[in-house]
């Protein structure tokens, strides 16, 4: 099929699309998660999985499904680094071969004949990640080709992971929620501060009333950004830095954002990946990153996020999800709406969504370049 073949589940969604976008990696559990004897199910893009650990630790993740009467693989047990079926007791690698009928002698020939669906998996910054797709069709390209910088250099970075939330919502409308101007309205009670320098504990909330603040629009190398001012234009401080590097969304499924939360402090970057459980509800998995190469800037680091930037991610999460959920299935929520000149950049995002989909029809996949995927605090001045 080509791509002007395909059919729309709406306009500028191509039906499939829905439930995400095949042969990218995804961190698809944390590895804490993750225990060495037991194995996990769970479903993403639409696809039950099962993921364990082998006998060296290493994260393996099959399809699951045993090739041999259908059942789930994810009711068995880790035996010898290997995943056994429940049902009947055929035993799998992390390559999907089979490697014990139990009824056989162990060197069958009848065993190199069953294999269960694999998919490549990686364990880094404390994630399990998988390919998900067909690696035969689009070989898996280095993890590390693909994942923001910080996380293979932790002697540079500190990262604290948010915990794992699934939204009832389609991963596509939890995208779109992270246009650049809708926090200073959203989150104008969450993330707006008073401009006075942080010296420990909680954040002091802007006093600005609400029924004052306003919104000012202005273009960035992040595309669209919204910035909250008062009645007269004077700015309050939501902590979005204007001049970045890199790109704010990258493929498949990656949002970025740099943030100094307070008033003269360092700048973090928060990480978020969106992806589908299936068409009705979406997995997100949040980092938040500071570059810290001494003991006390890591000691600082670790205060400010546990004084300050955890809690409001959690807030802002739970307003974040509030709102997709509201928006119904994917369907009605684009249907009715009607975008306005600031919703360009969110546009775009759904452009370069879209188009890597249907370049896959054709042979092709478009992956995120190292320059968007670089550390993208330019300056930490004020």
């Amino acid at each position: 099929m080509k791509a002007n073949e395909v059919a729309e589940l709406v306009p500028g969604v191509p039906k499939g699309l829905e439930t995400g976008l095949h042969n990218y990696w995804y961190p698809i559990l944390k590895s804490e998660d993750l225990s060495q004897n037991k194995p996990v199910s769970i479903k993403c893009l639409g696809e039950d999985l099962v993921v364990w650990r082998d006998g060296r630790g290493l994260p393996g993740v099959l399809f699951d499904r045993c090739p041999h009467r259908a059942a789930k693989l994810s009711l068995g047990r880790v035996l010898e680094g290997n995943l056994q079926c429940a049902f009947h007791g055929l035993r799998f690698d992390k390559t999907g071969q089979c490697v014990l009928i139990p009824w056989e002698p162990d060197d069958s020939a009848s065993a190199q004949e069953v294999r269960a669906r694999s998919y490549p998996a990686q364990e880094l910054g404390s994630y399990i990640w998988a390919y998900l797709g067909d690696p035969a069709r689009f070989p898996p390209p280095p993890l590390l080709d693909e994942v923001p910088e910080e996380l293979s250099r932790g002697d540079e970075f500190l990262w604290f992971r948010m915990p794992t939330e699934v939204w009832d919502s389609n991963w596509l409308l939890a995208i779109d929620g992270g246009d650049g101007f809708h926090a200073v309205t959203l989150h104008a009670e969450t993330q707006a501060v008073e401009e006075r320098p942080w010296e420990g504990g909680k954040a002091q909330a802007a006093s600005a009333p609400l029924a004052e603040r306003r919104v000012k629009i202005v273009q960035t190398p992040y595309g669209v950004r919204g910035i909250a001012t008062d009645r007269e234009g004077k700015p309050i401080h939501h902590g979005h830095l204007l001049t970045v590097k890199g790109d704010r969304f990258i493929l498949p499924c990656i949002s970025t954002n740099v943030i100094r939360p307070v008033p003269g402090v360092e700048p973090y970057v928060s990480r978020l990946w969106q992806f589908p459980v299936d068409d009705k509800q979406t997995i997100i998995q949040r980092f938040a990153v500071q570059r810290a190469t001494t003991a006390e800037a890591r000691e600082r680091w670790e205060r400010l996020f546990q004084e300050v930037v955890k809690p409001r991610l959690q807030s802002i999460s739970r307003e974040d999800a509030v709102i997709a959920e509201s928006q119904g299935d994917l369907v009605t929520a684009r249907t009715h709406e009607h975008l306005f000149e600031p919703d360009l950049s969110m546009y775009e995002v759904r452009q370069r969504i879209n188009d890597a989909f249907l370049v896959q029809l054709e042979e092709r996949r478009m992956a995120p370049t190292r320059d968007s995927l670089v550390w993208p605090v330019k300056s930490t001045g004020p």
